[in-house]
């Protein structure tokens, strides 16, 4: 080929498309852009309603092991090797609860809806690392990762499953994220809070205690308290507080502490039984 030849092939070649350019307004920039979701104050029914679930807010958070390892008292390594196997069902399953939540979503035709939605999808990827942290925190529990993922789940755990599964599939909005987001999310960061120092002690019965074993337990203990809150914010919106809707999103929350609570229970039970 000669050279004006080439030159010709070479000229010809697609071209990359040019860049977007920016608009020429700073208003229209952001005219698509959904507000974060910021803490605002509560109205009376959602005081209420955390003092209906107190009770059961606190058997979510602090059961026998989770109250144990606090105290640095840690309960036999087998209850944290039951746990995190049952409960794994629970955490793969968590980003598909939320899809349920988000398919209830519109984009602005409601007040708070595209906030609700922006949120939803960033956290659903989130929640979706945290079953590979999951896993890795289980292996370095000596937990043989093929036996987790086939594992099948004891009756308390698909309790559980079943009610977070129809309340995000039937419920209101406000009733799922309340059942899942807040309950769930909001008890998880209180216990992993209170036992991640201590948890660490186990180092001694063999579990392999480094950045990748502890990512979950660190990354709910210190990185997620903003989720509980900001879940409140979707609630507040989404919930018409003139209905009987606030009274069903209070007890969907509270039946998902009551039946974490019970699991937590379950899995302590089951393996200091197996030992007498």
């Amino acid at each position: 080929m000669s050279t004006i030849a080439l030159d010709t092939a070479v000229t010809n070649k697609a071209q990359p498309l040019p860049l977007a350019t920016r608009p020429a307004s700073e208003a229209a920039a952001r005219r698509y852009n959904p507000p974060a979701l910021s803490v605002t104050p509560h109205p009376a029914w959602i005081d209420a309603m955390k003092h209906a679930v107190k009770k059961d807010w606190e058997a979510a958070c602090w059961p026998r092991m989770f109250k144990q390892t606090a105290e640095g008292n840690r309960p036999p390594l087998r209850v944290w090797q039951r746990m995190l196997t049952e409960c794994f069902f629970i955490v793969e399953n968590f980003p598909k609860y939320m899809g349920l939540s988000l398919a209830k979503t519109t984009y602005g035709r409601r007040q708070g809806d595209s906030s609700a939605r922006r949120w939803l999808l960033q956290n659903m990827a989130v929640e979706a690392k945290h079953t590979e942290w999951w896993i890795d925190w289980a292996a370095g529990c000596g937990i043989d990762t093929e036996k987790l993922l086939s594992h099948t789940p004891m009756k308390e755990v698909t309790d559980l499953h079943q009610h977070l599964l129809e309340t995000c599939q039937k419920g209101s909005l406000a009733e799922g994220v309340a059942a899942s987001n807040w309950a769930i999310e909001g008890a998880t960061g209180e216990w992993t809070h209170g036992v991640e120092k201590h948890f660490r002690e186990y180092a001694a019965d063999g579990v392999r205690i480094d950045g990748v074993s502890m990512m979950w337990l660190k990354a709910h203990a210190r990185y997620d308290d903003a989720h509980p809150h900001e879940a409140l914010e979707i609630i507040k919106a989404a919930t018409d507080h003139l209905s009987d809707e606030p009274a069903r999103v209070v007890e969907a929350a509270r039946k998902s502490l009551e039946l974490l609570g019970k699991l937590w229970e379950a899995c302590y039970d089951a393996e200091m039984s197996n030992a007498e």
